[in-house]
């Protein structure tokens, strides 16, 4: 399946509850299978490749285009209103996927995505990519490429990581999603969205998790969940946990939605 001109991974029944899993920065659509394969026994699961990563490695992220990128998949899902959720910088596309689409979007589940990128924070964060950039220059690109791909069996197991490898990584990727994402006022954007929000953060995801609180104060409806095994990257580090946290929010939703359905019901009567 193909989303504007990048690949899409499809798993799962087709008409299930649908699931939208936005990955993260330098990663592709690969990063998802395990929390695809934990899905896709009562979802249909659909993850695309973000411009700039994967099959279109070619391109330059930008954040007006991968929303562009998931706003069609939201759209080719009709009348059904998708979960959308994404770790790291697939966290803050799904969030302002949300404020842009709310019709098509049902709720988010926004992983190690509490960074927000104002302030001191959001000068740290553009900071962090100095170190990286002047190692790739001082070894080379290739062999940085070499390096990162290295340590993906690590993080991902052996199978996991020979598809993440082989569907391509790329590490411009990182300082142009930093790039795109400086001075985003995460807060505000929170406050703009209307449909429940589940952050997932990972228990040692620091300096990531300084934002939690402000976030779920800015919130109408958010929760936060901490896997106690990890740090940044829950989706691939614990998917059990990611794919646990997309479960219930999305069986929470389904049950207020068939609550209000039935109230709705009650309000006009019988048919004559």
């Amino acid at each position: 399946m193909r989303a504007v001109n990048g690949e899409v991974d499809r798993y799962g029944s087709p008409g299930a509850p649908l699931a939208i899993l936005v990955h993260g920065a330098v990663a592709n659509r690969k990063t998802w299978l395990p929390v695809a394969r934990q899905l896709s026994a009562r979802f249909e699961v659909w993850c695309p490749d973000l411009p700039g990563h994967g099959s279109r490695g070619s391109e330059t992220f930008t954040l007006a285009g991968a929303l562009d990128a998931v706003a069609v998949l939201v759209a080719q899902a009709g009348p059904r209103r998708a979960i959308v959720a994404g770790d790291s910088l697939g966290g803050y596309v799904a969030l302002a996927l949300a404020a842009r689409e709310p019709a098509g979007v049902a709720s988010v589940v926004a992983g190690g995505c509490t960074w927000t990128m104002t302030g001191a924070y959001g000068t740290l964060a553009r900071a962090s990519d100095v170190p990286v950039a002047l190692l790739t220059r001082v070894v080379g690109r290739e062999r940085m490429l070499r390096a990162s791909e290295s340590l993906v069996p690590l993080v991902a197991g052996r199978d996991v990581a020979r598809d993440i490898v082989a569907a391509g990584l790329r590490l411009e990727s990182r300082s142009e999603s930093l790039r795109e994402l400086a001075g985003l006022d995460l807060v505000a954007l929170v406050r703009e969205i209307r449909v429940p929000i589940a952050f997932v953060n990972g228990r040692y995801d620091w300096p990531t998790r300084a934002g939690e609180r402000a976030l779920l104060r800015a919130s109408s409806d958010a929760s936060l969940s901490i896997s106690p095994r990890c740090g940044h990257g829950v989706g691939l580090l614990d998917a059990p946990f990611f794919a646990r946290a997309i479960e219930t929010l999305s069986a929470r939703t389904r049950a207020e939605r068939g609550a209000l359905s039935y109230r709705n019901r009650c309000r006009r009567g019988p048919s004559p």
